[in-house]
């Protein structure tokens, strides 16, 4: 052993070596206790802390099936990993509208007519999804259409107030930890929680649709939300994930902000084959993904073209996306064969020949999952005609051959808010 080795709290040289010798001894004897596994017995040693559980939220522990509650859009849980993007930028297409738009600034009845039609729309849509059905009234003039903001009530009117009509609710259940976990309304709350007058903090109205506070851990509320069909383990890419890796808030992921949820564009897809090859209406929970992963099986096996072979986003111009793609009355396709439309017309007449007891996902079959029974020579006024009208609406833009505005397709907006954001004179719009 050379003094170069002993610790600096030794005395320095010029100490006598008895000294020194002692002084080393005391230094080294608990290292060679440590070599050979301590000084003391096993059981003397102390245990590592004990984990902390998370503490409960204590708010919604007592609520029970079938409550309307008030809660803001950041308590909201996703129990699904991914949504349907193109869902999100139509709301957001629509919902803006372009207060100074030139098309019709010399006319304001026509003016307030568009503003109805879009900004007005974000006001009905929200008052039916809060359970207050549509606004109490039109905006009668532009200026009350400008100050209407959703986070500030006194600025519009619902119907009715909002929980009046439970059924129009979007539902949740309460976690083992109190928190609320979204079993219905990701893309609603989404697009919400991401319109310039909405946010996390934005009040909504949700019912509650089962509460599981009292069972004893996350994997005990995991595997009843699985036994019940109340989630949706699959990425953006229709690959199966745990609930670990679910993501921790709504809204679309971004660089901005942590978080978020990913694309699924197949779920976008299936978005805009609504009313043309299924109906929305008493769909059981996830219908979209599993009509979504039913069209993947569908493109992998080579009976629907891969999604990626139809013009859906840039580079491809907006004039390409959103070129017409129609079918006729004997249900033969008709316009482009590589628009978005395109994509919607041929995912559609893929879910439509199914037969009603086919077998979607596991046990859904087609009937139980909304699907539209197409017809050849179908009559005015009937499911096909009213699917064929739809189909041909989704590109429309929102000027009349007269230059009155009228209501635009789903995919028109979409489209457009993705390539151009929100709607502004001297952009991609085109006004």
């Amino acid at each position: 052993m050379t003094p170069t080795l002993l610790p600096s709290r030794f005395p320095l040289p010029g100490a006598r070596p008895q000294t020194l010798l002692r002084l080393l001894a005391a230094a080294l004897l608990p290292l060679a206790l440590a070599a050979c596994n301590g000084g003391a017995d096993d059981d003397e040693r102390d245990d590592p802390p004990a984990a902390v559980a998370p503490p409960r939220n204590t708010a919604y522990l007592e609520t029970r099936p079938g409550d309307v509650i008030r809660v803001r859009i950041e308590e909201l849980r996703p129990t699904q990993a991914a949504i349907g993007y193109d869902q999100i930028y139509y709301k957001l297409g629509r919902w803006q509208g372009d207060f100074d738009r030139p098309t019709w600034a010399a006319d304001p009845a026509l003016q307030l007519d568009y503003l109805n039609r879009t900004v007005g729309k974000k006001f009905d849509d929200y008052c039916e999804d809060m359970g207050g059905t549509e606004r109490a009234q039109p905006f009668q003039t532009i200026a009350e259409a400008r100050a209407a903001r959703l986070d500030q009530p006194g600025t519009f009117t619902c119907k009715d107030a909002p929980g009046t009509h439970a059924a129009n609710l979007k539902t949740v259940a309460v976690g083992w930890d109190g928190n609320l976990y979204l079993t219905d309304g990701h893309h609603t709350f989404s697009s919400l929680r991401e319109i310039f007058d909405g946010g996390p903090t934005l009040p909504v109205w949700v019912k509650v649709d089962a509460n599981y506070s009292d069972l004893p851990s996350a994997a005990a509320f995991w595997q009843r939300m699985v036994d019940e069909r109340r989630t949706w383990l699959r990425d953006g890419q229709n690959q199966p994930i745990t609930v670990d890796q679910l993501p921790a808030r709504l809204g679309r992921a971004n660089g901005q902000e942590a978080g978020g949820m990913q694309e699924d564009r197949y779920r976008s897809l299936v978005y805009f084959t609504r009313d043309i090859a299924y109906s929305n209406g008493n769909l059981p929970e996830f219908a979209e993904f599993l009509w979504g992963d039913w069209l993947r099986r569908q493109a992998a096996g080579g009976q629907l073209p891969s999604l990626d072979l139809y013009l859906t986003a840039a580079p491809a111009s907006t004039a390409q996306i959103l070129a017409p793609a129609t079918l006729d009355k004997d249900l033969l396709p008709q316009g482009a064969n590589d628009s978005y439309a395109a994509a919607v017309r041929d995912a559609s007449l893929k879910m439509a020949a199914l037969a009603d007891a086919d077998i979607v996902y596991g046990d859904r079959d087609a009937a139980g999952l909304g699907r539209i029974a197409l017809e050849p020579n179908a009559a005015g006024g009937s499911p096909t005609k009213k699917a064929r009208d739809t189909l041909e609406e989704l590109p429309r833009h929102d000027v009349k051959a007269d230059d009155t505005p009228r209501g635009a397709g789903k995919l028109w907006f979409a489209v457009n808010y993705r390539n151009c954001g929100k709607p502004a004179a001297g952009t991609c719009w085109g006004w």
